[in-house]
């Protein structure tokens, strides 16, 4: 039913239509009314204003909305949320509406409201994947702006801490891994890119169509990164397609008809039967090497060897099989390259045994749910179908999907669940899934607008309810459901505290990387393929976290004079260390224990299994279901008790440490610890225990304080 959009009245508090221009797509050819190019990135709407970011000099021009071309108005109308006010609140009425009649039937209430702490903490762990900073949390509790819950939304949906958190959740959905499997091939390009579509809102639908018909080398074209991943396995990668972008588990129709009657074989390789001519591996391109004599005597000369000499000449050789060991290497990379193969079908396994058909039967193409438009499928390749008929508005699993799995995030539950294996008819929330889903679509699969509209519903503003809910046991989202952080969000919170700005070092987009194993490149002179390859061979992958002049994090220290992380001012302190010499100690102590101080979306996926990430449970990138780990354990009460992480945390030079070093009450000091750590200052009983603990104890008073914060469960919860 149609509801006019003036009949809207919904959180007048909260000034939702002046909300949100957020960046969008970078690299854009815009083409003005005359015919005239401006190519540049989209920052912002305000007012019928469009601002471009140019590329050739990153300077910033404003251009009337209007003298744009019709496709670029389109464009901009499309993705930015401008104009999005009044759909997101008619999608949270609407939201609100299903979850009211759901607890009136079971005569429920809504938990407590949530005060401006846990509110402030909940919507920076849900929406920036971390803690707000000491400055964020005091500049937040001590204001009286009516808006600013809403205000602070906004901020956060427009910032990089959005794209990295959400780049964790997709991260871990599409089992992204840094390098493929037995190839030097570094997936760098693909996670940028990523990135890249997050920050910039590029909607859901949109973004999967473009990783499903992506062809090509990952230099050529990043998006082929999600074919990539599943190099050599065709048929579990349609598996984890129907997981991830259907909420439907066919995995054991892959070898026999699921035992529950879901779903056939034959249906299995009906439906894997549009990627029947995917392929994503070719013939690799042969790397060139100079002539060898030539190479052989650049060689000579430059490391002042004597081909004459019997020793030194089998060392030349010995380099030059180095090198020639280096160009197999990068011949085998340029293997990885998805394309098309005409005619190519899909056929029944050897033992198939159903009377459906017979082993090695031709299988056409067939989807799972609903029908394809006869017209479009007509003109289009198999692998087209399916993008097309996914992203497809009419396909009801595909934005059903992508809303669950949405709302579990922020509320701790899908609508329905298992969020893998959907099941609508059988949904305690059914009215609420619908919902979602019809949301989703009206929003335009935009998951900024939608995330705005689930922070704003009655139950994402209420205390989590603290209890086990199994995903049998019904619930009706009287709040959220109490979480644990991810390890994910606890490690982007002691980065928080450790640095200034932890969103100073991002991976890089993966461009020097591959310029340098490209083998369809020529030689070149043999000077500059000994320093391409040279290069090559001392790669380290901690080269590709870089700050915004290009330091590498390896090498970074702190002019003199500043702050190595952005900090805000030095000490003027006459005696005793420095900031500056505080800070270098600080981050050589990380760096020997080999301590990347980066977010976790830009550190090597997955990490390390004796890496804090892992120990918290960060998912290995190998499965879907129960792919990460939400639990407790005895690694991580031993970790957070001296493990590496917080032995940095709580060296003089960290962030939290240099917050306190010019205040002279104790009391000061540790409401800085309070509220860096809880968000909160001490109270009642709290402020008693620290008046004893601060007069008796000594220096490291301090530390025991900040290591007692970290152990609390109100820390590692959400509450």
């Amino acid at each position: 039913m149609f509801i006019p959009i003036m009949s809207l009245r919904l959180f007048s508090v909260l000034g939702l239509i002046s909300l949100l221009s957020l960046p969008i797509v970078s690299g854009r050819t815009w083409i003005n009314s005359s015919g005239q190019p401006i190519k540049g990135s989209f920052i912002d709407l305000s007012g019928g204003v469009v601002k471009i970011r140019l590329n050739e000099n990153n300077k910033v021009v404003s251009v009337p909305l209007k003298v744009l071309s019709k496709a670029d108005q389109e464009f901009v109308g499309k993705r930015a949320m401008t104009g999005k006010a009044d759909l997101v609140a008619l999608a949270v009425k609407r939201i609100d509406a299903a979850i009211d009649a759901g607890l009136e039937k079971k005569n429920l209430k809504y938990n407590e409201g949530l005060n401006d702490h846990m509110y402030l903490r909940r919507v920076y762990l849900d929406i920036a994947g971390r803690i707000p900073d000491y400055d964020e949390a005091k500049d937040f509790l001590n204001s009286r702006k009516k808006n600013k819950r809403q205000e602070l939304v906004i901020k956060l949906l427009k910032s990089w801490d959005y794209a990295s958190h959400n780049y964790n959740h997709l991260a871990e959905l599409l089992r992204i891994q840094t390098t493929f499997p037995g190839t030097i091939l570094r997936n760098d390009a693909f996670i940028h890119w990523l990135k890249e579509q997050i920050d910039t809102n590029t909607p859901w639908d949109e973004l999967v169509r473009e990783i499903v018909m992506a062809e090509g080398r990952i230099w050529d074209n990043p998006a082929v990164g999600y074919h990539l991943r599943d190099n050599g396995m065709k048929l579990d990668h349609v598996a984890f397609m129907g997981k991830v972008f259907l909420g439907t588990n066919i995995t054991c129709a892959q070898c026999h008809d699921d035992p529950d009657g879901e779903w056939t074989q034959y249906q299995y390789y009906e439906f894997s039967a549009y990627l029947a001519d995917l392929e994503t591996k070719g013939k690799a391109q042969q790397a060139k090497m100079p002539k060898k004599k030539e190479l052989e005597a650049y060689i000579a000369t430059s490391q002042k060897l004597d081909p004459g000499n019997e020793e030194q000449k089998r060392r030349i050789n010995n380099i030059v099989g180095n090198y020639q060991r280096a160009l197999r290497d990068m011949s085998r990379a340029s293997e990885l390259r998805v394309h098309t193969v005409a005619n190519r079908s899909m056929r029944l396994p050897d033992n198939y045994q159903y009377e459906d058909g017979f082993p090695r039967d031709k299988v056409d193409p067939w989807i799972l749910f609903g029908k394809e438009n006869g017209s479009t499928a007509a003109a289009l390749n198999p692998r087209q179908r399916l993008a097309a008929w996914l992203t497809s508005r009419k396909n009801e699993r595909f934005a059903m999907n992508i809303a669950n799995r949405m709302w579990a995030r922020y509320m701790g539950r899908g609508a329905a669940e298992p969020i893998h294996n959907i099941d609508p008819e059988k949904s305690l929330n059914a009215d609420l899934l619908k919902v979602l889903a019809e949301e989703m679509v009206s929003l335009n699969f935009d998951l900024k607008a939608f995330a705005w509209a689930i922070v704003n519903t009655k139950a994402y503003n209420r205390l989590a309810s603290r209890k086990e809910v199994n995903i049998t046991d019904p619930y009706y989202f009287p709040g959220p459901l109490l979480r644990r952080m991810t390890s994910e969000q606890v490690w982007d919170s002691l980065i928080t505290l450790m640095v200034e700005d932890p969103n100073q070092f991002k991976l890089d987009s993966g461009k020097r990387y591959n310029q340098l194993i490209n083998s369809s490149q020529s030689a070149g002179a043999p000077k500059d393929f000994v320093a391409r390859v040279d290069e090559f061979n001392k790669f380290k992958p901690e080269q590709s976290l870089v700050n915004a002049a290009g330091v590498s994090i390896l090498k970074a220290k702190p002019p003199k004079g500043e702050k190595p992380f952005g900090q805000t001012a030095l000490s003027k302190k006459p005696t005793g260390p420095t900031d500056e010499e505080m800070m270098m100690s600080f981050m050589e102590a990380a760096r020997k224990r080999k301590l990347l101080l980066a977010r976790a979306s830009e550190l090597p996926q997955p990490s390390d299994p004796a890496h804090f990430l892992s120990k918290f449970g960060q998912s290995d990138r190998t499965f879907v279901i129960n792919a990460s780990s939400l639990k407790g354990s005895v690694p991580q009460v031993m970790e957070l008790m001296n493990g590496y992480a917080t032995e940095i945390l709580t060296q003089p030079g960290s962030r939290i440490f240099l917050e306190m070093k010019n205040l002279r009450s104790n009391f000061e000091k540790a409401d800085v610890a309070f509220i860096s750590i809880l968000s909160r200052r001490a109270v009642g009983s709290e402020q008693h225990l620290l008046d004893r603990e601060l007069r008796s104890g000594g220096p490291e008073v301090f530390s025991d304080l900040i290591w007692a914060l970290l152990n609390t469960p109100e820390f590692l919860f959400i509450k």
